[in-house]
């Protein structure tokens, strides 16, 4: 392991912060596999702003008698959670200006059942860092490692801080600007001018 790694915890869809952390800090970074799964935390929600206001998406898992590993913890479908949650994302954003260009990339995962919830969001992460760098999701990222045993502490979630320069948002003039919102939130916005944004702030 690099002794200059970030390591990040995996999240689903993460805040704006969490690819500030992982694209201004190190030039290699590791998500971490190995912690006690953490309930409640961006590793299974994130939060989007529609007419309504912010708006919590929570990924269901499946319970477990004992603490598991990020790694080994299962996604439960017992609610139509999927299907929730995307159209919570079209209503949402589906009058943005990049919510056309880049829906196609983020809808097949609200299509498919993934078992694991690391690997649902690993591979949302590939998308969303493809995006950033205006490539396409194709192939995965030579930079992004999971970890093979835990390398993390206590406190990973310690560079989510938030964000305050506002950035255009389509309900900004109805609920004022909201910051720290998930990445998708900047994408579907500004498109293009996303990683700069990210990395100027």
């Amino acid at each position: 392991m690099q002794n200059n790694s970030l390591i990040l915890p995996t999240a689903y869809l993460g805040p704006i912060s969490y690819y500030r952390a992982l694209l201004n800090s190190f030039p290699a970074y590791r998500v971490e596999a190995w912690e006690s799964f953490p309930k409640q935390t961006l590793r299974n929600r994130c939060m989007i702003m529609g007419a309504n206001g912010v708006q919590t998406l929570s990924i269901p898992v499946c319970k477990s008698e004992s603490k598991q590993f990020t790694k080994d913890v299962q996604i439960s479908y017992q609610a139509a959670w999927q299907h929730q949650h995307w159209n919570a994302l079209r209503s949402a954003y589906e009058h943005t200006p990049f919510f056309t260009y880049f829906a196609d990339y983020f809808r097949p995962f609200y299509e498919k059942k993934y078992t694991y919830l690391l690997d649902f969001n690993m591979g949302l992460h590939e998308v969303v860092m493809a995006l950033l760098r205006n490539q396409e999701p194709r192939t995965k990222s030579q930079d992004i490692l999971i970890t093979e045993t835990w390398f993390g502490d206590k406190h990973l979630d310690r560079h989510f801080t938030g964000i305050t320069t506002p950035y255009y948002q389509i309900f900004a003039d109805k609920h004022s600007f909201q910051e720290n919102l998930s990445i998708v939130d900047l994408l579907f916005n500004i498109g293009n001018e996303a990683l700069d944004y990210v990395q100027r702030y």
